[in-house]
């Protein structure tokens, strides 16, 4: 059916971009979960609250090297007046004093060692001179507590300290290997195929005859998910039904997304949607009002999300950005759209093609001295060079035509 030329500009019959954000969004499911190391887990995405199973510390230990005493011995402590304790053993870290302190005693203490049965206080070194008596000279008060570091004060067990659904940053991880805990249950990633389609497309490093052209696309989109440790296969298949549909279903048991890209618009000589028509795939869509990328498809293939991504580069980058990346992280528990979202002043006027589409500009983003953004539109005619270059994407939302100079917006960076 020949589509005119009008509804592809008003984007009569498509659907908006929005409708397909949720759609997506109603149709993808986490992959699955799996237990991990502790050093496997950095930047993964916790599938269960995560509670301490011991204290840290476990026990009072000190925060200074120094002497541990007993705090009614050194109230009256001063450099010009110390106080001579005798000096009953040592204590060091992983090893505790065997004994209790007595009135008029002290225990040279290391940083991190427990603090003995009846001292309450630990004087720092820099206040303590040992004596060949052997006895310390005491030169400063320290009150109950001082240079103390209570049981179960960085957690307690049974604490929760990671809940479902937070990303396990370093930090996080560390406060877990001190609470005791070896392993945790996290989001699995999702396996992902990118399918290439096109009578003249090569893989890179192939020999490149005339008319043909290297896959881009699938380099670049494959360079994305390993940015976000999303493992991928790949495979370059000629424009015919029988390749198409080998290749679908020679990835379908084996990963949790597909990816096509280039024959998606619907030509004669586009076969992707109509191969998958014959496989009975679920389509929930085909055409968004979303420039660039309308041409954009999405469904199930037995239980396996599909996107069918368009061939030129600005179209596939962007409906690969706006709606394939964010779908696939969401299936690892990330819901974070996966450009960093900031707030920048515009430097000229933004022009979109219709108020009812969503459009996405390239974007020269700079930041100055104070932090403050500002954002220009990226002018090249050259669509590789444009996404080799630019810093980041304007969006103009369905609702508007145009944003104005001066127009604090969201702008997405792309470093």
């Amino acid at each position: 059916m020949k589509t005119n030329i009008s509804e592809i500009d008003e984007g009569t019959g498509y659907t908006g971009y929005r409708e397909a954000c949720d759609i997506i969004a109603a149709n993808t499911r986490p992959a699955g979960e799996e237990e991990l190391s502790l050093h496997l887990c950095a930047g993964r995405i916790a599938g269960d609250n995560l509670a301490a199973r011991v204290s840290y510390p476990s026990q009072d230990v000190s925060l200074k090297d120094g002497f541990a005493v007993k705090s009614s011995d050194t109230v009256s402590a001063v450099r010009d007046n110390p106080v001579r304790l005798k000096v009953a053993g040592s204590a060091y870290a992983g090893g505790g004093y065997i004994g209790r302190l007595e009135d008029g005693t002290a225990v040279k203490i290391c940083s991190g060692a427990p603090i003995p049965d009846g001292a309450d206080a630990v004087v720092s070194g820099e206040f303590c001179e040992e004596l060949s008596t052997g006895e310390v000279s005491v030169m400063a008060d320290a009150g109950p507590g001082r240079n103390v570091l209570r049981a179960g004060i960085e957690v307690q067990a049974g604490t929760v300290i990671v809940r479902r659904g937070e990303r396990l940053l370093p930090g996080r991880l560390g406060l877990a290997a001190a609470a005791g805990i070896s392993t945790i249950n996290v989001y699995r990633r999702p396996r992902v195929a990118i399918i290439s389609i096109g009578d003249e497309v090569v893989a890179p490093g192939e020999k490149l005859h005339t008319g043909q052209l290297y896959a881009s696309n699938m380099v670049t989109m494959q360079a994305w998910l390993a940015s976000s440790g999303i493992p991928c296969v790949t495979a370059v298949v000629a424009d015919k039904e029988g390749p198409i549909s080998q290749a679908l279903q020679r990835h379908l048991a084996d990963v949790d997304v597909i990816l096509t890209s280039g024959g998606a618009w619907g030509s004669e000589r586009d076969l992707v949607i109509g191969v998958l028509d014959n496989l009975c795939w679920k389509k929930l869509f085909h055409y968004v009002r979303m420039g660039p990328g309308k041409g954009v498809a999405f469904g199930i293939l037995g239980n396996v999300p599909v996107f069918c991504l368009p061939g030129g580069p600005m179209s596939n980058r962007m409906a690969f950005l706006q709606l394939a990346l964010p779908a696939i992280l969401s299936m690892s528990g990330d819901y974070t759209h996966p450009l960093r979202i900031v707030q920048a002043r515009l430097t000229e006027d933004v022009k979109g093609r219709h108020h009812a589409w969503t459009e996405f500009k390239d974007a020269v983003i700079t930041r100055d001295n104070n932090g403050n953004y500002t954002a220009a539109v990226y002018s090249n005619r050259s669509g590789l060079q444009a996404i080799a270059g630019a810093g980041g994407l304007i969006c103009i939302p369905e609702g508007r035509e145009s944003l104005n100079c001066g127009d604090i917006v969201p702008v997405q960076l792309l470093f």
